[in-house]
């Protein structure tokens, strides 16, 4: 009856091991390091069950082939190859005979089988592994045992198929417990981005927030000369009260739309609140940086220009632009220029942008020609 344990004390082994390794992978952020140390850890698991050898009756050597079996379900065949290097030495190590037979059965077929299942959004995370695919495996390989055993020995005796059922059923339970561990922890993963995702995402727009935009701009700004675009919706106000508030939300909705399609591939919008977004753009030149803000104006006029079947409220923009004089500037300060060149646009008459520098240039000429008089 002890020879029974001796399979349940290799699985619970193998669990502890698989638990392990999971808090080490999130503890120390191994992610960009994850197709080195699989390989590693995994070849290392095997080694482990190695050193805890079945009783010769259920035909197996050990539980080597489980740790081989998870790496290619869940990372794919290359992974599953690579890990199959550090047993193999030790095999041949180790054993004496049948080394090459064992390497085969016991470590290159399971590293075979299991990617047959694999699903690339599996090492993601973003999918959760079914428990379908680890009984799919482990009955393929109970298969296979038992055909390896007839054409090998011709003698496919009842006690043999009852203790390969038994092992079957040990595996089984195993790998099953180290999927749901896998999945439990990815679910933790998901619900940690989605909780990071929302703290950093508007909700109605689904644009990034001023909370993340703040740090972003704030990193390029160190770095480079940037300049900011204070983006408002004209006449919003008008618009919600003639068709009321979720037509006014969806209206943010789609402008929103509209400009993530049309900005630069490298700048960063976001929500600045209200019926206000703010632009990070790496254009510094003010000729272009004009034509860039006239460009958003003139599709945003054109893509609502039926959506208000009176016309009553025009669906525009007005934009006002600063840039930074010197890498390093306070932030603060470029978004209050680029607030107060917006102003200006909505004081020309909306629909159309403004530079912050032109203003300045405007009120030093007012300046001197009233010093002159």
């Amino acid at each position: 009856m002890n020879e029974y344990l001796v399979p349940l004390t290799s699985a619970c082994t193998l669990v502890t091991l698989n638990y392990m390794a999971m808090k080490l992978r999130s503890k120390m952020l191994i992610d960009s390091y994850e197709h080195l140390l699989a390989p590693l850890l995994t070849g290392l698991a095997s080694i482990i069950m190695m050193l805890v050898p079945l009783p010769e009756l259920f035909g197996l050597v050990d539980l080597r082939s489980v740790p081989i079996f998870m790496a290619g379900l869940r990372y794919g065949l290359p992974v599953a190859l690579l890990s199959t290097i550090l047993p193999s030495g030790f095999t041949f190590f180790t054993q004496e005979n049948q080394a090459w037979f064992i390497i085969v059965q016991e470590l290159i077929a399971p590293a075979l089988i299991s990617p047959l299942f694999h699903n690339k959004e599996y090492r993601s995370g973003f999918l959760d592994i079914p428990i379908r695919h680890g009984l799919q495996i482990c009955s393929f390989v109970f298969l296979l045992r038992l055909l390896i055993q007839e054409l090998l020995e011709s003698n496919l005796s009842w006690p043999y198929a009852l203790d390969q059922l038994f092992m079957l059923a040990i595996m089984s339970a195993t790998f099953i417990i180290i999927i749901v561990m896998v999945n439990d922890e990815n679910k933790s993963w998901r619900l940690q981005r989605q909780l990071e995702l929302q703290a950093n995402q508007d909700g109605l727009t689904k644009l990034p927030n001023l909370r993340s935009f703040m740090p972003i701009a704030i990193n390029a700004l160190h770095k480079r000369r940037v300049s900011i675009m204070m983006i408002d919706l004209d006449n919003f106000k008008q618009y919600n009260d003639q068709f009321g508030h979720l037509e006014g939300d969806q209206l943010l909705r789609e402008i929103s739309s509209v400009l993530r399609q049309h900005i630069h591939e490298q700048d960063y919008l976001a929500r600045y609140g209200g019926e206000e977004f703010i632009l990070l753009s790496s254009e510094i030149d003010p000729l272009r940086l004009s034509k860039y803000a006239e460009l958003l104006c003139a599709i945003v006029a054109d893509t609502f220009l039926h959506k208000n079947p009176t016309d009553s409220v025009p669906i525009t923009i007005s934009i006002g632009i600063s840039t930074a004089e010197e890498p390093q500037v306070e932030l603060k300060r470029v978004i209050s220029e680029a607030d107060h060149a917006l102003y200006e646009s909505k004081h020309r008459g909306k629909n159309r942008s403004t530079l912050y520098k032109h203003i300045q240039l405007k009120n030093e000429k007012t300046s001197i020609e009233a010093i002159q008089r």
